[in-house]
Order: structure tokens, then sequence, then C-alpha cells
């Protein structure tokens, strides 16, 4: 196979690029430079977004940067060719590029087969056309064409990162009913949630969370629920509730989740490291329920079917700078309330190495701001129960008996979710508690059995 390579400016370099499929449209009008056509593109291809800056040495942020799309021809890999034959037919070729004023720091597939890219402290949306214009212009009909579609959106320091759920469900990009919402990390101002209008071409910002995070990547789980990453080692979790009875409270993200990881996170991504079961209910599947959907069963975990729970925002990847790779599990209530109730009873029971506090060291630290975690159980620590000895095991689940809250759904700040019908959900209640110590006492084989389902998933 030959060596191709596509040829960057002087002083240019690559800040991001993305595997994109993107719609290629035919703009209406031949006398607009830019498009304005809003009909379904007239076919899908492969395609990798290549976003740029030129890292001039008078420059402390570039002022200067593209949009680079490529197209890659492959061939026929299943044919029986010649060496000369297969150089031929290979090829990596540049189709289009965009200019734009600053670097493009990140890039995101988005709905009708466009392109989300941030350019500076711009979200703006692109749009790849073929070129209608006459011969005379310089340019051959059906050339392939990148425009800027509408005025895009303003007002953060420095828009470090965009995400929206085409980035991991490729098909949603043909969906036109949906909301087309997307998330933006901003360098200091953390995560924004931004809709894009079709009819109007405008992008409105609907929520924003109001903490100062330092934002290292983020990730959109569902529509309402976004994960990111922050300078001082912390995972956090937002919440968008549209359905807020004050409009204060509708432009504001809840914070749900906080969690010290220790390590900085530079990478988020869905999917899993092992190959899903068919005895479980494990998949790489990413549920549109948000945080307050019901569980429609009323059975307790683990009762029966011991499955694991996975229905928030399914499995996503990360890597850090360490060069650690982990999983985070999105769990149900029920899933979630249990785990946590097996956190608690070990913190309680087992003896960490150096007698160190595990609660302290999961809170959320940033300065000289410290908070417990919430939102999160700490799987490591939770599998170690299988490396105990009978003895502790039996105490362990003696103290989650004493505490039952492991049959309460949670939504990570161990209570009952707001909004939820009560009978649905158990109050955190002394008479609550004791009609659920009554009905239901754990065993060893229960928590073992919930245990080595969670191994298996990472």
């Amino acid at each position: 196979m030959s060596n191709c390579s596509i040829a960057l400016e002087p002083f240019e370099m690559i800040l991001s690029i993305e595997s994109v499929e993107l719609g290629v449209h035919t703009p209406p009008d031949s006398n607009k430079s830019r498009s304005t056509d809003n009909t379904a593109p007239t076919e899908f291809r492969p395609f990798i977004a290549m976003g740029t800056a030129f890292a001039y040495p008078d420059e402390d942020e570039p002022s200067q940067g593209r949009v680079i799309i490529i197209e890659c021809d492959c061939g026929s890999y299943g044919s029986l060719k010649s060496d000369s034959q297969d150089q031929t037919a290979r090829r990596v070729r540049q189709v289009a590029d965009l200019p734009l004023a600053g670097g493009i720091y990140s890039i995101a597939p988005f709905y009708g087969g466009n392109i989300l890219v941030t350019c500076g402290s711009d979200t703006i949306i692109c749009q790849l056309a073929t070129s209608v214009l006459p011969r005379e212009y310089g340019v051959e009909a059906g050339t392939l064409k990148l425009n800027r579609i509408g005025t895009g959106h303003h007002g953060h320091l420095i828009s470090l990162f965009v995400k929206s759920l085409v980035s991991s469900d490729k098909s949603l990009h043909k969906r036109r009913e949906k909301k087309q919402l997307a998330i933006v990390g901003d360098l200091m101002r953390s995560i924004s949630l931004i809709e894009y209008y079709p009819k109007h071409q405008v992008i409105e910002e609907l929520a924003s969370d109001f903490n100062s995070n330092f934002c290292t990547e983020v990730v959109m789980l569902t529509d309402n629920i976004y994960m990111g990453s922050e300078g001082h080692n912390n995972l956090f979790v937002l919440r968008y509730n549209p359905n807020a009875a004050t409009e204060q409270a509708r432009i504001r993200l809840d914070t749900v989740g906080q969690y010290h990881l220790g390590e900085n996170v530079n990478k988020m991504i869905g999917g899993s490291l092992v190959m899903p079961s068919n005895n479980t209910s494990i998949g790489n599947q990413r549920s549109a329920r948000s945080v307050n959907d019901k569980v429609s069963d009323g059975s307790s975990f683990p009762s029966g079917n011991r499955n694991v729970d996975i229905t928030i925002g399914s499995q996503t990847l990360f890597g850090t700078v360490d060069g650690t790779v982990g999983s985070i599990i999105g769990l149900g209530g029920k899933t979630f309330a249990f785990l946590s109730a097996l956190q608690r009873a070990m913190d309680a029971i087992v003896r960490p190495v150096g007698d160190l506090s595990h609660a302290h060291f999961r809170a959320w630290q940033q300065d000289q701001n410290r908070r417990g975690s919430c939102g999160f159980v700490d799987g490591d620590w939770i599998e170690t129960f299988l490396d105990l000895n009978r003895p502790t095991m039996e105490k362990v689940v003696m103290e989650m008996n004493v505490d039952p809250r492991w049959t309460i759904r949670d939504d990570g700040k161990g209570f009952g979710v707001q909004g939820d019908d009560v009978r649905q959900n158990l109050i955190d209640t002394d008479e609550g508690m004791g009609a659920l110590a009554s009905t239901r006492t754990l065993s060893v084989e229960d928590v073992l059995a919930a245990v080595e389902e969670l191994s298996m998933v990472h």
C-alpha cells in the first residue's frame, strides 16, 4: 500500500481530528457563497475532519485556523489486485477546507450530516456541499465545499470541547425529529448546553453550570445528563431539568455527581473493554432515560435476576495522562443504591492499607474546597469484597442489613428522586426503614453474586 500524506501550511499544527459521516448538500442558489439549504442531503459519505491552528511565535492564542475535510479511498479490499493496482486505488486526499479566525479546538458529528466545531470562543456548524459555480470562476462543478451555517454561538472564554449524542450513535444524524442538542466544555466556565434550530439557523444556550470547572474533557451521556473532568483530577456529572418550576432553575445545570479520581482525564468515549454477555443486562446501549425516569418493575436488587442494571449513559471509557484506562458505568437507581450501601458497609468494616480513609480520598477536592463524593461508587473498592475472608464478608453483609437503604432507588445523593411517585420510592424515614428491614435480609451469596456480576462489565 502506498504512503499518503496531507501537507499543512507553514506554522500550521493539528489540534483536533474526528472520523465523521457527512451529508453532501446541493445549494439551491448558486449566487450565495454560504449554503442556506435546510433540506436533507443527497448522500452520506465517510470523511475525516481535522481542525488546525497557525501557531505563530508572536501570538499567545492562535488567530487563524482551518477545518480540513479528508476523504479516504480504500479501494476493494476483498478483490485480488497487483501491488500497482492497489497503490492506485487507495489514496487519501483533501476535498475541502474552511479558514476560520481562531484555532479549531474540537470537532463533533452533528445532526443532518453536519459537524460542530469550536473555534476560539465560538461554536459553529459547518455543512458540506457541492459547488455549482460556473467553470469561469475556476471551480469545477461538483467540487465539494465546506460552508459555515448561521452565525454560531458566542460567549465562552475558550471552547475546548464540543460533544453531541451523534458522536456515539451515528444513526442519529439522519433523525430530524429529535432536538439538536450538544454540550460545550469551556476552559473555565464548565459545561453549557446548546440547541440548534435548523429553521432559523441559530444556536442558543439552554442552560449552563454556574460552577467554575477547568474542563479537561466532557461527554454527553443522554439528552439530560452530562459528565466532565476538571483540572483538579475530579469527575462531575450534571443534569438538565427542562421541567423545573422556575426559569432560574431551568437555565442551571444541577450537579448530581462529584468524585475525586486522582488522575487527570484527557479523553472520554462511549464503549466497553469486554464483549457483552447474553445472560446479563450488560450491553453497550445508550438509553435515553434520564435519572428522573421510573423503573417499571418493583423488584429490589438483587432478587431473582441479579443483573447489574445499566440504564443511564451506558458505559464510558476514559484515559488519563498517566496512562490509565478506566470504565464508568451508568447504573440504574436500585443498583446504585445497593452498591452504595455495600461501599458504606466496607468503609465501616474493612480497614484499608495505611488506615487511610477511603471516603476522604474520594471526596471532591478543588483548591481549598472539599466536599464528600456523591453520585459515584468506587468499583475497584467494591470488588475487593471478593478478596475478603468469609468472617469479614459476613460482617460487611451484617452492616448492610443494619442499614437497609440498599432497597431504595437512589439518584446519587442518598435519597429518592424528587418528582417520582412515592409508591415507586420508599422514603428515608424510620417507618420506611423498619418496613424494609423486616421484608428482606441479605446473605453473603447475594452480595457475592452482585459483585461478581459487576466485575464482568469492565
